[in-house]
């Protein structure tokens, strides 16, 4: 009798979990990128993704993933950056609008999605791409042999034709730097500067701001050298947020010599501010 119990009482267990494991057998979500229209160059790294208004998760890409939900649902994937280039500081990007989609999910079968998302503002504060005549960047330098050189390549759609290059092979000592124009920033909402470049020395990107009666400069970033084109998010607001009562702002990019290598040189691209004016 207390066998027959015992084999009863296995059974119903043994059901019971075969029954669990059956419910829980997920659909599987792979997302192999997510693709900004309009020719923009980008570098997302992180899909955050929504089913049935219920947070899933941030996910690195290219990503595949298990869904507990199945049948038709509504999933919303919005494009993850990694602020100033620092993996542990993963953002979803206020700027990039939202992909959505319904889809049928299948337990135990996997649906590619191919996000394609655009910018949620309508126009850039500021930009140069360096495709017009010129330049609005000025160099400041302590040599006249320095000059910000526009550099023909369409190699890259997304790049344009051109992109600028400066190159700096003198003494210990020698610093390039270029700016932009003065620029009203707001203190109120979140500023990020897009940035492409390469480089074979610390590149650094600051601002200088601007009050009646004093200049204060300020580095933001040190960018590590880039053999290939990176594109960065650095985001403006934490210095901005220290300087309120500045009257308005410039860009500065900026290099020292390197006297280990032969020569020095710094590329930049698709230089935007974004921000919701």
């Amino acid at each position: 009798m207390k066998y027959l119990t015992f084999s009863f009482i296995v059974l119903v267990f043994t059901s019971c979990e075969i029954i669990n494991t059956e419910e829980e057998i997920p659909a599987i979500i792979d997302i192999n990128d997510i693709t900004v229209s309009g020719g923009y160059t980008s570098n997302i790294s992180d899909a955050w993704v929504y089913v049935d208004n219920e947070f899933i998760g941030v996910y690195p890409l290219p990503a595949s993933f298990p869904i507990l939900k199945t049948g038709l649902q509504s999933i919303v994937i919005d494009a993850g950056i990694k602020k100033n280039g620092i993996s542990s500081s993963r953002e979803n990007y206020d700027y990039y609008t939202s992909f959505t989609q319904d889809v049928n999910l299948e337990r135990n079968k996997s649906t590619s999605l191919n996000p394609e998302i655009s910018y949620s503002i309508s126009s850039f504060p500021f930009v140069e791409d360096f495709e017009g005549i010129g330049t609005v960047l000025e160099v400041i330098t302590d040599s006249a042999n320095h000059q910000l050189e526009k550099v023909y390549d369409n190699s890259n759609s997304m790049f344009g034709n051109y992109h600028a290059k400066s190159t700096i092979s003198g003494q210990f000592g020698e610093i390039f730097e270029c700016n932009s124009e003065n620029i009203n920033l707001p203190s109120d909402r979140k500023v990020y500067l897009e940035l492409d470049y390469k480089c074979n020395s610390t590149l650094v990107v600051g601002m200088y701001c601007n009050y009646p009666s004093q200049v204060v400069k300020s580095a933001v970033m040190y960018l590590n050298p880039k053999s290939n084109w990176n594109k960065i998010y650095i985001s403006l607001s934490e210095l901005i947020s220290n300087h309120t009562n500045a009257q308005d702002f410039k860009l500065f990019f900026g290099m020292s010599r390197d006297t280990t290598l032969t020569e020095n040189n710094i590329f930049l691209d698709n230089i935007r501010l974004v921000y919701e004016e």
